[in-house]
């Protein structure tokens, strides 16, 4: 139920992005921020309050907060994949490196100098070989999916009852 049809439903969504946009703030705060419409008119504060309670402005502020949310998981997940698939190249070309090295000076490097590039490489290409996959693959879940993942882990791992 509308408080007030004084006010177009344009209006009434700017005035919402607005609220939302500077963080929901409590209604003493955000009223005086409240711009006029276009016909140079502003909704007496019951009409405004009355917005933000009967007009599901709280229940939508949720709704966008988890998009947001969701959103910027996704987006650390893909940055935090994209870093693992660089770490793993670069163990690869250190790997390509110290062996051409090692090929082609045999006798100017120090075994143990070859051996620590070399070794140094495949741990780096070993510390991230299948991370970037995994974390794909759990973005991609639905819910239960997780839920069932998360049970089966669980129930693997050992309890040290000690503790």
């Amino acid at each position: 139920m509308k408080i007030s049809s004084k006010f177009s439903p344009g209006y009434v969504g700017k005035v919402f992005a607005l609220w939302y946009d500077l963080g929901k703030p409590p209604a003493t705060k955000f009223y005086p921020k409240i711009p006029k419409d276009n016909f140079g008119d502003k909704p007496p504060f019951d009409t405004y309050v009355g917005w933000v309670s009967r007009d599901e402005w709280k229940e939508r502020a949720e709704l966008l907060d988890r998009e947001v949310q969701e959103h910027f998981l996704k987006a650390q997940v893909q940055s935090k994949v994209e870093m693992f698939e660089r770490h793993a190249e670069v163990g690869r070309e250190m790997q390509t490196m110290s062996l051409k090295w090692l090929r082609e000076h045999k006798d100017e490097l120090t075994p143990g100098t070859a051996v620590r590039l070399l070794v140094d490489g495949i741990e780096v290409e070993q510390a991230v070989a299948g991370i970037p996959d995994a974390l794909k693959k759990l973005t991609q879940m639905k819910d239960e999916d997780l839920k069932d993942e998360i049970a089966q882990l669980l129930a693997d791992t050992p309890v040290d009852a000690t503790v």
